[in-house]
C-alpha cells in the first residue's frame, strides 16, 4: 500500500512539470529575444566578411601494391573475413600507409617552396612561387592581428634586450636548411601543414588528398603537386637498389668495353707484324691473343646483357600511382557569408530565451517578470 502511494505521489511530481510559465516568460520578452537574435546575425555577418573564403580542392589517388605471390582463392576466403591479404604480402616498407606521413613531412613542404603559381591581382597577373604567394599575397582576418600584437611587442622587447638573430630575421628560402628553419620559413611551413590533408582508406589503400588555399586554381595545382611529388618520392625509394645496379653495370660495361678494344687492338696490331711468320712461337702468342680477345668479347657482351636487365629492372619496379581523380579548381568556397549569418541569428534567439527563462527561474516570487 505504502509502495502505491509512493507512486501517485511521483505521477503527481511528473504532472505537475508545466513548461507554460517559461514559454509565456519568452513571449513577453520577445523584444529582447528578437534584439539578441539580430546582434548574433550581425556578429555572423561581421565574421563572414572578415574572414577570407577558402577553396578546398580534391584528389584521389589509388596506389600500386606489390606483392610476393598471388594468394589465389585464399585472398577470396580472406576478404570474406575481413582480413586484407595485400597487406601481408608488401615486399617492402613503402607501405600506403604511411603516404599521409610522408605528405606531412618538414622536407616535403620545403620542396613545395619553388612550385610556380599565378596570382590574380586588380592589377595584373603575378607570376610568383608559392613561398611568396604564403607570406605576400595571403590574407588573414583583422582578429589575427589584434591577437597578435601583445606577441609582437613581447618579441621586440626580448630583442631589444638580448640583441637581433640575423639568422631568424633572414626572409626568403633561397637558403633553407631543414634543421633551422627562420620564422618565415617555420610559418610557411605551419601554413602549409594545415592547408594539405591526407588520409588512406584502410581497406582499399586509396589515398584522398585535400589542399585548401585562399584560390581555387592554386589549390587544384597544389593538389596535383602534392600527388607528383609523392609519386616520385616512393619511385625513387623503390628503384634506388635498381638505379645502384644500373651505375654499377654501366662502370662495369665502361670497363671491359676499353679492354675488350684494347685486346682486339693488340691482337690486331701482332697479326699485321707477324704476317708470313712460320714459327711455331709466333702462331702460339697469335692463337693467345685471339683466345684473349674473344674471353674479352664474352665479358663484354655479358656485361651489356646485364646493364639491358638492370634498366629494366628499373622500369620494372616502378610502382604506378594512379590518378582517380585529379586536383580541379573547386567553384564553392567557404566560409559562406549566408549559412553563418543564420547560424548567428539561431544561436542568438537561443541564447536569448535561455536568458529569458534563466531570470524567470530565478526571481524570486516566480512571477513572470520581465527580462
Amino acid at each position: 500500500m505504502k509502495d502505491f502511494e509512493e507512486f501517485d505521489e511521483f505521477d503527481e511530481g511528473q504532472e505537475s512539470l508545466d513548461f507554460m510559465p517559461y514559454v509565456r516568460a519568452m513571449l513577453q520578452n520577445w523584444k529582447k529575444i528578437v534584439l539578441f537574435s539580430f546582434v548574433g546575425a550581425l556578429i555572423g555577418l561581421i565574421i563572414g566578411l572578415s574572414k577570407p573564403k577558402t577553396y578546398t580542392a580534391k584528389a584521389v589517388v589509388a596506389p600500386e601494391i606489390t606483392t610476393r605471390a598471388n594468394a589465389g582463392g585464399l585472398s577470396s576466403l580472406a576478404s570474406l573475413a575481413g582480413i586484407n591479404m595485400n597487406s601481408l604480402a608488401l615486399t617492402d616498407a613503402m607501405h600506403p600507409d604511411l603516404y599521409p606521413e610522408i605528405v606531412r613531412s618538414t622536407n616535403f613542404y620545403i620542396d613545395l617552396f619553388d612550385m610556380p603559381v599565378t596570382v590574380e591581382t586588380k592589377d595584373s597577373l603575378v607570376h610568383t612561387d608559392l613561398y611568396d604567394y604564403i607570406v605576400n599575397y595571403n590574407k588573414a582576418p583583422w582578429w589575427n592581428a589584434v591577437l597578435g600584437l601583445p606577441w609582437k611587442v613581447l618579441g621586440s622587447v626580448k630583442s631589444w634586450f638580448k640583441g637581433t638573430d640575423e639568422f631568424d630575421d633572414a626572409e626568403g628560402h633561397a637558403h633553407v636548411d631543414s634543421l633551422r628553419l627562420t620564422k618565415q620559413q617555420e610559418m610557411v611551413v605551419r601554413v602549409l601543414s594545415k592547408s594539405i590533408t591526407a588520409s588512406v582508406e584502410k581497406r582499399t589503400y586509396v589515398l584522398s588528398l585535400k589542399v585548401t588555399m585562399q584560390d581555387p586554381i592554386i589549390a587544384a595545382q597544389l593538389a596535383n603537386a602534392v600527388i607528383d611529388k609523392l609519386q616520385k618520392f616512393v619511385v625513387n625509394y623503390r628503384t634506388e637498389k635498381e638505379r645502384e645496379n644500373v651505375q654499377y653495370f654501366e662502370k662495369l660495361y665502361d670497363e671491359t668495353r676499353n679492354e675488350y678494344l684494347e685486346s682486339q687492338r693488340e691482337y690486331a696490331r701482332y697479326v699485321d707484324s707477324n704476317i708470313g711468320s712460320v714459327s711455331k712461337l709466333s702462331q702460339v702468342r697469335q692463337q693467345h691473343l685471339q683466345n684473349e680477345a674473344q674471353l674479352r668479347y664474352q665479358l663484354y657482351n655479358q656485361t651489356a646483357q646485364n646493364l639491358l636487365t638492370a634498366k629494366a629492372k628499373v622500369q620494372q619496379e616502378s610502382p604506378v600511382l594512379v590518378v582517380v581523380q585529379p586536383g580541379i579548381a573547386p567553384h564553392m568556397g567557404k566560409p559562406s557569408k549566408v549559412k553563418l549569418t543564420v547560424l548567428w541569428f539561431i544561436l542568438g534567439f537561443f541564447i536569448g530565451a535561455v536568458w529569458c527563462v534563466i531570470k524567470y527561474t530565478s526571481s524570486e516570487d516566480g512571477e513572470e517578470e520581465a527580462c
